[in-house]
C-alpha cells in the first residue's frame, strides 16, 4: 500500500499543471458566482422593491450555510474525490441561480442557501489535491497562485455582469453564470479520473463526523489562532467588497458600469497581491510577519476607502482600489499554506474544511454588522471604519505570534 501511494504521489506530481489549472478554474467560477447577487445588487433591488445594503442579508445567509458545507467538505473530498465534489458545487450553485430568475424574494434566499452549500468544499478539495503535488518550498507560492481564483472570480464579476446587468437586464447576468458553472463542471470530467485517484471507499460520511474539521482546528492552538484570524479578515473582505458597488454608486455617484469598473481594479490587484506575498512569504520563511503587515495594511485602505466622496477624482478611487484589493484579496494562499504545513499528516482537507468553517462563521456576521452600521448611521464611513478596528486587531496578534515564532 505504501508503494501504491507514492506511485499515486508521483503520477499527481508529473500532472502539475492541470491539477493547479483544474483547482484555479473552479475556484474562480465558484467564487464569480458568490460575488453575482452582490455586484447586482442596485439592479435586482429597484426590480423587486428593497434597499440595495440588504445584499449583506443575501451574504450571511449564503455563508452560514457554508458552515456546515465546510464541515462536510473534509470528509466528502476523501470519499468522493476532489474533483467530483467541485462538480457537485458548481451545479448546487447552477440550480441555486435558476431559482431567482423568477425575481421573487423566496427564489433569493432559497439561491443563497443551495448556492452556499457549493462554495465552501472547493477549497479543501484543492488543499487535499495541491498539497500532494505541491514540492515544499513552493507552497506558499502555488496556493496563493490558486487562491487567485478569488480576485480573479470577483474581478470578472464586476467587470462583466454590471455590463450585461445595464444592457440586457440582471437575469442576463444570472443566465450567464448558470452556463458557466454547467460548462465547467462538464470540462472537469476530463481530468476527473486522473486527480481522483485516491478514494477512500470505506470512509463513513455523517453527521456524527461532521465535527471533526472543527475539532481538529480548534484543538491545535495555532491553527486556532489562524482560524479565528481567516474569520475576522475574510468578514472584513467580504462585508466591504459586497458592498463596493453599491457604496460607490449610491453615496459617491458613480455609475453602476463605472463603479463596477473599480471593483474590477480590487479584484485585478488581489490577483497580482496574492502572488506576491506567496513569494515573499516562501522567501522570507515568516508567513506570519507577512500576514502582519497584510492586516495592517486593510486597516490603513479600509479607513482611505471609507473616505471617497463625490469629489475625488475616478483615477484617485481606482488607486485606493488597487492597493485595497491587492491587500484584502490577498492574504489567503498564504494563510492556506500555512495550515497546510501545520496539519497532521493526511489531514490537510480536513484542517482546510475547519478553517473555512471559522471562516464562514465570520462572513456570517461581520457583512450583517457592517450592512446593519451603515442603515442605522446612514453613513458608510463608520463600515468602513470598523472593519479598519478588526484588521487591526488581527494585525496585533500576527505580530505577537511572528515575535514569539522568532524567540523559539
Amino acid at each position: 500500500m505504501p508503494d501504491a501511494a507514492a506511485a499515486a504521489t508521483s503520477a499527481i506530481r508529473r500532472d502539475f499543471a492541470v491539477q493547479l489549472g483544474a483547482m484555479l478554474a473552479v475556484q474562480s467560477v465558484v467564487t464569480m458566482g458568490m460575488y453575482t447577487m452582490p455586484v447586482l445588487a442596485p439592479e435586482i433591488a429597484r426590480d423587486i422593491g428593497v434597499p440595495a445594503t440588504s445584499v449583506g442579508i443575501y451574504t450571511s445567509i449564503a455563508y452560514s450555510v457554508c458552515i456546515f458545507s465546510a464541515l462536510l467538505g473534509g470528509g466528502l473530498v476523501p470519499r468522493f474525490g476532489a474533483l467530483r465534489v467541485c462538480q457537485s458545487c458548481l451545479v448546487l450553485m447552477a440550480v441555486g441561480f435558476l431559482l431567482a430568475l423568477p425575481g421573487f424574494l423566496t427564489g433569493f434566499v432559497l439561491c443563497a442557501l443551495i448556492a452556499g452549500l457549493g462554495n465552501a468544499p472547493p477549497t479543501a478539495a484543492s488543499s487535499h489535491v495541491l498539497l500532494r503535488a505541491t514540492p515544499p518550498r513552493w507552497v506558499n507560492l502555488v496556493f496563493s497562485i490558486k487562491q487567485t481564483g478569488v480576485p480573479l472570480g470577483g474581478g470578472l464579476a464586476g467587470l462583466i455582469l454590471p455590463g450585461l446587468a445595464t444592457a440586457f437586464g440582471w437575469r442576463a447576468s444570472v443566465l450567464t453564470m448558470i452556463g458557466l458553472a454547467v460548462l465547467t463542471a462538464a470540462i472537469l470530467q476530463i481530468w476527473r479520473n486522473e486527480i481522483d485517484t485516491d478514494l477512500e471507499h470505506d470512509r463513513q460520511i455523517g453527521l456524527h463526523t461532521a465535527l471533526a474539521p472543527f475539532l481538529l482546528v480548534w484543538r491545535h492552538p495555532e491553527l486556532r489562532g489562524i482560524g479565528i484570524a481567516s474569520a475576522v479578515m475574510s468578514g472584513v473582505q467580504m462585508g466591504l467588497l459586497a458592498m463596493y458597488v453599491t457604496y460607490l454608486h449610491e453615496a459617491i455617484g458613480l455609475s453602476l458600469t463605472v463603479a463596477g469598473g473599480a471593483l474590477a481594479t480590487a479584484q485585478v490587484a488581489g490577483i497580482a497581491g496574492r502572488i506576491v506575498w506567496g513569494i515573499l512569504a516562501d522567501r522570507t520563511g515568516r508567513p506570519i510577519l507577512v500576514m502582519t503587515g497584510i492586516a495592517a495594511g486593510v486597516s490603513v485602505c479600509a479607513i482611505l476607502a471609507g473616505r471617497f466622496t463625490p469629489a475625488w477624482p475616478l483615477l484617485g478611487i481606482h488607486a485606493v482600489s488597487a492597493v485595497f484589493g491587492a491587500l484584502v484579496l490577498g492574504w489567503n494562499g498564504v494563510l492556506f499554506a500555512e495550515v497546510a504545513r501545520l496539519s497532521p499528516a493526511g489531514r490537510a482537507a480536513e484542517a482546510a474544511g475547519g478553517i473555512v468553517c471559522l471562516t464562514c462563521l465570520g462572513i456570517v456576521f461581520m457583512p450583517s454588522m457592517i450592512a446593519g452600521l451603515i442603515q442605522t448611521s446612514g453613513s458608510f464611513r463608520l463600515g468602513f471604519a470598523a472593519a479598519a478596528a478588526c484588521t487591526a486587531l488581527v494585525s496585533v496578534d500576527f505580530l505577537r505570534r511572528s515575535i514569539r515564532r522568532g524567540l523559539h
